[in-house]
């Protein structure tokens, strides 16, 4: 076991974590990120809040039914060895071995090598029969007098004395007195039971295998608030500050734009998370942020939005006819924190369904069950957002929360050809993975008649017009016939020269100032034109009349000119520490400095495939790597603690600098494992 490699035996919780190394040390505060909020002072600090109450209830909500079942073996025996947790379940060995690393890991259990202390809020969760078993005991028991005692019991009374509540109000010969009640001893259960701490429980639920499908639905959330934003230019949204986005008006954009209303939902909610979306008044429009976002590679404009997804604390499909509408700051409490633990534990490659999903979360996180109940939820969301292909999880997914940044990375992957077919009846065929370029000219001539992986527009004669106004109509047609992977249809060109031929409505930009007599001559000398008595015009914009007036003396009430939209005010999740700000942490509560002094031995060459057992096996038993690898473009050698492995990442504390590093598995050039 990982915690047989470190000799110790502390008196305490505090003295345990003073004997534990800085890798060890990170680990703990990344299993358990409450402890660092706020920053403690030492670890003594960081011993009382991990035995606190509420840190240790939510700690042992992220435990699987395993880690779980050990801990409560360790809660009924107070101060126990691996070896009688190990014996007490009817799990692997190498299962409860494991478990029992993981609690010492996150500090719900202390000491060790072999010898186990629970910490007291952990105990006090399973109430007062652990394991269903008296605290009282009745040694020197002969096993044949209890099992002909028990052949004379009710089967159901005694099934729910051994297992469930060893309280009875009867006498018995089973029974010990303990004041009003009758209980049944410890060692008399215990032989009942055969020995065994808990019975047997059926295993995690099983799930078809199933290949990762290639993800082209990834593109969906990309393409979906790349066509709200256009559709925002052209008209905001109506909108109220206290009520969001009214059905009857969502349901009347949705129909206008071709799309689902509930896709249309699940777009606004989550460019209003990502900040691309806010009020202006009374209406829904762009930010500013919308503009750099849109100018992002494909892969930053996805992450972008899968960031918001997993950082707000509101369902992507929130809206509730009593809301009103989908722009509300309604949130449920840790809804982000539960979407994070049901990713963590989601089965890749395999298909599951919304009630498979629910299972598997209720057996690998049993006392979370807000989790369990919105499942459901959190797999809608999922295929909303292109991360579920029929019922397969995309390989996006399964980076997810951890590593968004190599999740990002599967986007251009599900690119396939992204080119137009243009039919002479005037429809263009479109994948929605078009590149931004594609999409704007696409989004300037025609507008969607049909949402789907692949979409279908249609020329419109008045954005045709718009398009080709004031230029050569064979630019336009040179664009579409690069776009199109068919040549282009003569009916199309045709199309395209008559609304070049069209007469433009000329509109012309003008400022209208309304004043009174005594301020006219005021006017008509700072060059306004007048057209009316009173009433003057000109193609300055508003904030340089406003000026210019001020400057001449002259007040005026005008509206500012319009501001973009503000973003909205979204729940979020906690953010965590840093990971530099974590690492002064570290060395500071330990005293850790660099050591400067190693020296690297000989290394082996290494692949990422081998890294990946080679780390694995480190983690687990608790050894030291000497790692050469790349760092931008210098070659670093330094000896690290490893923490985790996670989507082909370690992270790692490095002796050599006292500091936390991650590195990418492919960026390992060579090795060495030390004990």
């Amino acid at each position: 076991m990982a915690s047989s490699a470190v000799p110790r035996s502390p008196r305490s919780l505090a003295d345990d974590l003073r004997s534990r190394t800085p890798g060890q040390i990170s680990r703990l505060l990344l299993l358990r990120p409450d402890l660092v909020n706020p920053w403690p002072a030492d670890i003594s600090q960081v011993a009382r809040r991990a035995a606190d109450d509420v840190s240790a209830l939510d700690a042992m909500q992220s435990l699987n039914t395993t880690a779980l079942r050990v801990l409560e073996v360790f809660a009924c025996l107070h101060e126990g060895t691996a070896a009688e947790a190990v014996a007490g379940l009817p799990e692997e060995p190498e299962a409860v071995e494991a478990a029992i690393d993981e609690l010492w890991s996150m500090a719900l259990l202390w000491g060790g090598p072999t010898n186990f202390r629970i910490v007291r809020a952990a105990q006090q969760a399973f109430g007062a029969f652990p394991c269903g078993l008296a605290g009282v005991g009745q040694p020197g028991l002969d096993a044949a007098q209890v099992t002909d005692a028990a052949a004379d019991v009710d089967p159901e009374l005694l099934q729910r004395l051994v297992w469930v509540d060893p309280v009875h109000d009867q006498p018995h010969p089973l029974l010990v007195t303990r004041g009003e009640q009758f209980t049944l001893p410890r060692e008399s259960s215990l032989i009942l039971r055969e020995g065994k701490y808990l019975a047997p429980v059926a295993g995690p639920p099983a799930h078809e295998s199933a290949e990762t499908p290639p993800g082209t639905s990834l593109w969906v959330p990309v393409a979906g608030v790349r066509y709200v934003l256009s559709s925002l230019q052209r008209e905001g949204l109506a909108w109220h500050p206290a009520r969001g986005v009214s059905r009857r008006n969502l349901a009347d954009r949705a129909e206008r734009m071709s799309v689902p209303t509930d896709d249309l939902m699940a777009w606004l909610e989550l460019a209003a998370a990502a900040g691309l979306i806010g009020g202006a008044g009374d209406r829904v429009a762009a930010t500013s942020a919308a503009a750099a976002w849109l100018a992002s590679p494909p892969a930053d404009m996805w992450a972008a939005l899968i960031a918001a997804w997993l950082d707000s604390d509101r369902p992507l499909r929130a809206c509730c006819p009593d809301e009103l509408g989908v722009l509300t700051t309604a949130s449920t409490p840790k809804t982000a924190h539960h979407r994070a633990h049901i990713l963590r534990v989601w089965p890749t490659q395999t298909a599951i369904d919304a009630e498979g999903l629910a299972e598997t979360v209720a057996w690998q996180r049993p006392r979370m069950h807000r989790a369990a109940e919105q499942a459901p939820d959190v797999f809608g969301e999922a295929t909303l957002l292109g991360l579920v292909e029929g019922a397969v999880a995309t390989a996006a997914l399964g980076l997810l929360p951890e590593s968004l940044e190599q999740a990002a990375t599967t986007l251009p992957q599900a690119v396939g050809d992204a080119s137009l077919i243009i039919q002479p009846d005037h429809t263009l065929i479109a994948p929605i993975t078009l590149d931004a370029g594609t999409w704007e000219l696409v989004d300037a001539v025609s507008h969607l008649e049909s949402w789907g992986p692949v979409t279908m527009h249609r020329l419109d004669p008045a954005r045709l017009r718009s398009a080709v106004s004031g230029q050569d109509p064979q630019d336009l047609l040179d664009r579409l016939g690069q776009a199109s992977r068919t040549p282009l249809p003569q009916s199309v060109e045709y199309a395209v020269r008559d609304a070049a031929r069209a007469a433009p409505v000329r509109v012309v930009r003008a400022t209208v100032v309304e004043a009174g007599p005594q301020d006219a001559q005021t006017l008509s000398s700072l060059g306004f034109d007048k057209v009316a008595t009173n009433l003057f015009t000109t193609d300055l914009p508003l904030d340089v009349v406003q000026r210019r007036l001020a400057a001449a003396g002259i007040a005026t009430d005008s509206p500012a000119p319009a501001e973009p939209a503000e973003p909205l005010d979204y729940p979020r999740a906690s953010p965590m520490p840093d990971g530099q700000s974590v690492t002064r942490l570290v060395a500071h509560l330990l005293g850790e400095q660099a050591r400067t002094d190693l020296a690297p031995p000989p290394l082996a060459d290494a692949d990422p495939g081998t890294m990946v057992d080679v780390c694995r096996r480190a983690i687990a038993d608790d050894q030291r790597l000497w790692l050469r690898y790349t760092d931008g473009s210098d070659m670093r050698t330094e000896f690290v603690e490893p923490i985790e492995l996670r989507s082909g990442r370690l992270t790692a504390w490095s002796l050599s600098t006292g500091r936390t590093v991650g590195v990418a598995l492919s960026r390992i050039a060579a090795y060495r494992g030390v004990q």
